[in-house]
């Protein structure tokens, strides 16, 4: 496809940009903890540079050190952090392209200082955050525009203005934060005045031709916030004020779709942005779930917003831009949706983010693909997603690689866990998978069961078994004789009998079947041994897919075990007392994985090879860290 929008150059007042792409802001986690700008932020920015983005803005830089939102965020409240911000400008210029300092203040989500312009509880917590007064309020206006000085004195092209996502501006800016009386209350324009007298501030100080960009949330997301008509005619003022771009974006305190998972639709904030485009005069970028170039170019050549902030495409991949640019699609790592890692549960490092279908993001100093220094005969048992993670990797290394695949798909566990409602990415991933094994030669083989023989017979350097798990099938009394159905069963095509399912487990992968079996017209039941369902999902995917399991009737029965099962129901203790459901045409067992370790246990004593366990094969996890492993281990074998 040609990308004749998305690729063509444009500009934000002087500031000439190669073409509509922009790196939003988006937080790393990789700041030192004293503000200043890492090595790691650094590599990890300049990746995304030499990508291809026209113009990254950094994650969110607090102006006041009570402004402080998280740790390792990074600071520009002092001169002292000139210096490592001047670094980073330099690197980033080096790679090719512009970049742009975002100016925040924490207020209620400060981590030092919860503080807002009343003294209105956010919607996730109920701490009462400290009301400032007027004075309070020119003194963070001056704040922001000093760091504005800050940001020009080290080099950077833009700066951007962060009036959303619940913190301090944004809580100026709505309704459902801003109950003052003072000049900074009342109406739109009131407001609206902390942020135009900040926009002003920094037009006067850096000069009229430094670029001021202001993130907006096209839609707040909470009760009584600003809908896209309110924050058109917010536009305006800030456009009055100086502003040279307008970048939208949506949802605040963690409420909404601030952090969008799969279930979101693409392009959530494009309405919002256009309402905003029809009413200025500068251009109007949009964030929020735009990450495949072929919607990119869509919403560009529409006309309804000028520039394109790509989010956490680029945590997936940094050479988004660059593969669309030369037809290479299936070749980007894409963004699933799953929030694991970029918004979950940090893992392998401890304070990095990261992404789950990418473990190199972010990890840029610390996990690389470099040249083998002694090429390998290498066995990959397994096309699942951490045998194919590790083929690939270690054949871009220069290893000699020989995937084997019993079945006829690549994928794995990931093909049936593409199949549940709004997991289509998943299938996406499996393609990019295959997609980067043929790159490096990988040599695929499927519908062929490996063993030792086989195996013996390639004399091979290194053994990878990537088999996976089976469906994990407890000793409940029972549950052989009930003729139950695994859930994969069902998801892989199935078809229950009846129309009454119990299904016995409710993980995600008991919680995600009775999703697609909802869908298909099935009254559906879950019991679950845990307290809540989807436990170890995402809090906003858990909150999406619970609504939609309870808006199609399905029955939740939690904090309860299962004693008995029978073909048409079970026996379960709740609370100390025991229960019974009966009545079900078809038992479904989603219990979990265990490991299907048996060609391990075959390839004991095999002489002259290394054999190494991944992903499920050796302990059954998640796709986080099967993927993991997968990339550790190609990049170090």
């Amino acid at each position: 496809m040609k990308y004749t929008k998305l690729l063509s150059p444009a500009k934000i007042g002087r500031l000439e940009l190669k073409n509509r792409t922009i790196m939003a802001p988006m937080s790393a986690a990789l700041g030192n903890p004293d503000g200043t700008v890492s090595d790691p932020l650094i590599a990890y920015l300049t990746a995304r540079a030499d990508g291809g983005i026209a113009m990254i803005i950094t994650e969110y830089c607090f102006v006041t050190e009570e402004g402080r939102s998280s740790d390792h965020q990074i600071s520009v409240t002092d001169d002292g952090k000139i210096p490592g911000l001047r670094k980073l400008v330099d690197a980033v210029h080096a790679h090719g392209a512009k970049i742009c300092l975002q100016l925040q203040h924490g207020g209620r989500r400060s981590m030092v200082k919860v503080m807002a312009p009343s003294a209105i509880m956010k919607q996730t917590d109920r701490v009462k955050p400290y009301e400032m007064t007027t004075q309070d309020v020119y003194d963070l206006i001056d704040a922001f525009i000093a760091g504005a000085v800050r940001a020009q004195k080290a080099g950077f092209d833009m700066v951007e203005v962060h009036c959303s996502h619940g913190y301090l501006l944004n809580d100026f800016v709505s309704p459902s934060a801003n109950r003052r009386t003072d000049e900074f209350g009342g109406g739109l324009t009131g407001r609206a005045k902390a942020p135009v007298m900040i926009i002003q501030g920094i037009k006067e100080a850096c000069g009229a031709d430094y670029p001021v960009s202001v993130r907006l949330n096209g839609e707040d997301m909470v009760s009584d916030g600003n809908l896209g008509r309110d924050s058109a005619a917010l536009a305006m003022l800030l456009e009055e004020a100086g502003a040279d771009l307008i970048d939208v974006s949506g949802g605040m305190n963690g409420v909404g779709y601030g952090i969008a998972p799969a279930a979101v639709r693409t392009g959530y904030n494009a309405d919002p942005a256009e309402e905003i485009r029809k009413v200025v005069n500068i251009p109007v970028a949009v964030a929020g779930r735009i990450n495949e170039p072929e919607y990119a170019e869509s919403l560009l050549r529409k006309g309804n917003v000028d520039f394109i902030t790509l989010g956490r495409a680029l945590f997936a991949d940094p050479d988004f831009v660059n593969k669309a640019a030369a037809g290479l699609e299936e070749e980007i790592c894409p963004c699933v949706g799953c929030l694991q890692r970029c918004y979950g549960s940090y893992g392998h490092g401890g304070q990095f983010r990261g992404c789950m279908v990418n473990p190199f993001s972010m990890r840029e100093t610390v996990l690389k693909l470099e040249p083998a220094q002694s090429p390998k005969k290498i066995v990959v048992v397994g096309a699942g997603i951490a045998g194919m993670e590790a083929a690939w990797t270690a054949a871009a290394r220069g290893h000699q690689v020989e995937l084997f695949e019993q079945g006829s798909y690549p994928g794995g566990q990931f093909k049936i866990a593409a199949i549940p409602p709004h997991k289509q990415m998943l299938a996406r991933a499996c393609v990019y998978y295959s997609k980067m094994c043929k790159k490096y030669g990988v040599n695929m083989h499927y519908n062929t069961r490996a063993d030792r023989a086989l195996i013996q017979s390639l004399n091979p350097d290194a053994v990878i078994v990537a088999t996976g798990g089976d469906p994990l099938v407890p000793g409940i009394p029972g549950l052989k004789e009930s003729g139950y159905i695994a859930n994969r069963e069902i998801l892989l095509g199935r078809i229950a009998p009846g129309s009454k399912a119990l299904i016995l487990g409710g993980g995600l992968q008991g919680a995600e079947t009775a999703d697609f079996m909802a869908e298909h017209g099935y009254e559906v039941t879950i019991i679950e041994m845990r307290e809540a369902i989807a436990m170890d999902d995402h809090p906003a995917t858990q909150k999406l897919l619970l609504e939609r399991l309870t808006g199609n009737h399905v029955q939740m029965i939690t904090s309860a075990t299962v004693k008995q099962v029978f073909p048409d129901g079970v026996d379960y203790e709740k609370n100390g007392r025991m229960e019974s459901l009966r009545g079900f045409d078809s038992i479904i067992l989603a219990f979990g994985t265990r490991s299907n370790n048996a060609l391990a246990q075959e390839l004991e004593g095999l002489e002259d090879a290394q054999v190494v366990v991944v992903g499920d094969a050796v302990k059954a996890g998640n796709a986080v860290e099967a993927i993991y492993q997968g990339a550790v281990l190609g990049a170090g074998i």
